[in-house]
């Protein structure tokens, strides 16, 4: 049978956050739910919690129960655009992941990801990942200097750019949208005519860029909700 609910404690040790998903809750037990999952990611050392619903029966939504209160973090948001006429890339280029080096991507990819909403460190697994079949991943190169990160999963009915990140010494100088329209650029020249990507909607920075390069929303993967205690 399957769990009511599954955790994510990977991110514990190094940020102190943890997420909880329900997988499905019979009629009133969202509280003993909530409060078990709860219980045991602080006891797993969390201190910041998160918590969405994959059960379309019960939906999340703010609230407040006896030791507990539910406060809305974040949607994680499909967003889509044709890739026509796709801006030339300015000030950055791309250069494919190799094995050689696949420890200074995931060196590099921690660093820039490390502060944005729904992250997660990434470990030998998500490198062969990177490296299997129907994705491309590499470093974004400003000046001749790995600056940042990209991934593009070319494996679903739409090719979906997963992941791009510039390191935060390289950070708010327009080099975001040249590596947006790098990997743009990427997925037309292999003939591709639409793209997707998921964004955090808390992601101010990534969000603005999306919708200003001309991304739409598409439909809400999840939406998260912060599990904050009632005092303190």
């Amino acid at each position: 049978m399957e769990s009511a609910y599954e955790i994510f404690a990977g991110e514990i040790a190094a940020k102190g956050t943890a997420y909880l998903v329900l997988q499905h809750c019979r009629a009133g037990e969202l509280e003993e739910l909530l409060s078990r999952g709860r219980a045991e990611l602080l006891g797993l050392g969390a201190s910041e919690l998160y918590v969405t619903s994959r059960d379309p029966a019960a939906p999340l939504s703010e609230g407040v129960w006896e030791d507990f209160r539910l406060e809305f973090a974040r949607d994680m948001l499909w967003m889509e655009r044709e890739l026509a006429d796709t801006p030339p890339a300015v000030g950055i280029t791309l250069e494919p992941l190799t094995r050689e080096r696949g420890g200074a991507w995931m060196t590099l990819h921690n660093a820039c990801f490390f502060d944005a909403p729904n992250s997660s460190t990434y470990g030998p697994n998500d490198l062969e990942r990177a490296m299997a079949e129907g994705h491309r991943c590499g470093f974004a190169v400003v000046d001749g200097v790995l600056a940042g990160v990209y991934e593009l999963d070319l494996t679903g009915e739409l090719p979906e750019i997963e992941g791009i990140a510039l390191h935060k010494d390289v950070r708010g100088k327009g080099l975001g949208r040249g590596l947006l329209h790098a990997v743009m650029g990427e997925l037309a020249g292999l003939e591709f005519r639409r793209c997707r990507l998921l964004v955090a909607t808390d992601n101010q920075t990534a969000f603005s860029l999306y919708r200003s390069a001309g991304f739409k929303a598409a439909g809400i993967r999840s939406r998260w909700y912060r599990m904050l205690p009632m005092f303190g």
